[in-house]
């Protein structure tokens, strides 16, 4: 069976299953259709045309159908946690004012977080103070950890992919472990001298107050029941311990200019979209408190670019466009005074200290 995307050709009608309510509330509550007919249009990979609702209660969205356990790995051969490691970059080096912003930001990383990143300005942890969204940004990419504790700490990154995030933990000092369905992911981690399995969060059944921290990037989104994740997630933390995660936001300004178009649709392999107050609720049930959004700076442009690509057919990046520049800066701008409207919900939570 070809995996080109084309809505012509069905995902297999034996691996397909129905969700008639919603993922989150799970309740009595109507939905309505939000965009139909839509296919993979980011990796043009997966076949079939896919469904999208929205629950008229908690405001979340899903697909339904969704592709079952045993067939979803059809969305993901090629996917881009199979690559090699690279740390990533907020700035690019290139040109005098981007090199000079890239070294500051090394410089705050390396004073706030404990990595050893070079090239770095002196004195620049200062001066990334009188620059919100560059630092913003540096705190996301470091997951807004905290201070590894006396002793020793201990963090597991769930969908770590090929552990590009388990290198800079580990470089602040945690004790770092993973956990990924791809198993070319794994691996690439694993050369890289990282312990990680292969498979779901079952996987740790077993472990009970094991970790300090707890990081999910952009994995909610792709796990058929959310509720279940976060209360394993919080048997797994040790008291008092920290859960970081990111999820695309599905009130953002960014799905509601660009509708079915929006970059991070993304199916079939997003098969819920979350909002500020779902997830919100949604991690209070399953017995997290402070929970916190945070902002995660300097992404408009990404989403958009890749929304504009989305939107004229090509499947990629659409050429840099100064007026999609100037449209993503006053986006940022939003986003940042809008914290409910912005492209991704990055929360952290603690499991209470004590029952």
């Amino acid at each position: 069976m070809s995996t080109n995307g084309d809505i012509n050709l069905q995902w297999p009608v034996e691996h397909l299953q129905a969700v008639p309510r919603c993922p989150v509330c799970a309740g009595e509550c109507s939905r309505e259709l939000l965009h139909a007919e839509m296919s993979d249009r980011v990796f043009g990979i997966a076949p079939g045309a896919w469904s999208l609702y929205r629950c008229n209660g908690c405001r979340s969205a899903w697909l339904d159908p969704r592709p079952d356990a045993e067939s979803l790995p059809l969305a993901y051969a090629g996917y881009f946690t199979h690559g090699e490691i690279r740390q990533r970059v907020i700035v690019r080096r290139r040109g005098m004012v981007r090199r000079y912003l890239h070294d500051v930001l090394n410089d705050y990383m390396n004073h706030r977080y404990g990595t050893h990143l070079q090239p770095a300005v002196r004195h620049g942890y200062w001066l990334a103070w009188l620059l919100p969204p560059l630092r913003a940004a540096a705190d996301a990419a470091c997951r807004h950890l905290p201070n590894v504790p006396h002793g020793g700490g201990s963090l597991l990154d769930v969908g770590c992919g090929n552990g590009a995030f388990l290198r800079l933990a580990s470089e602040m000092g945690w004790s770092v472990s993973g956990l990924d369905f791809d198993p070319h992911a794994v691996e690439q981690a694993r050369n890289a001298g990282f312990s990680v399995t292969v498979g779901g969060i079952d996987e740790l059944d077993h472990v009970t107050d094991g970790y300090d921290v707890i990081t999910l990037s952009h994995v909610v989104e792709h796990v058929a029941d959310p509720n279940d994740l976060l209360v394993r997630l919080h048997r797994l933390l040790k008291p008092g311990g920290r859960l970081w995660m990111e999820t695309p936001n599905i009130h953002s300004l960014g799905h509601r200019l660009y509708g079915r178009n929006w970059r991070d649709l993304d199916p079939p392999r997003h098969l819920l979209l979350l909002n500020k107050s779902s997830l919100r609720v949604a991690l209070s049930l399953a017995g997290f408190v402070e929970i916190e959004q945070r902002w995660h700076a300097m992404q408009v442009f990404g989403i958009f670019n890749a929304s504009e690509a989305i939107r004229r057919g090509q499947g990629g990046v659409a050429s840099e466009d100064k007026r999609r520049h100037f449209l993503s800066s006053f986006v940022e701008v939003a986003e940042w005074l809008l914290p409910s409207r912005r492209e991704f919900l990055t929360i952290t939570a603690r499991k209470p200290a004590s029952p």
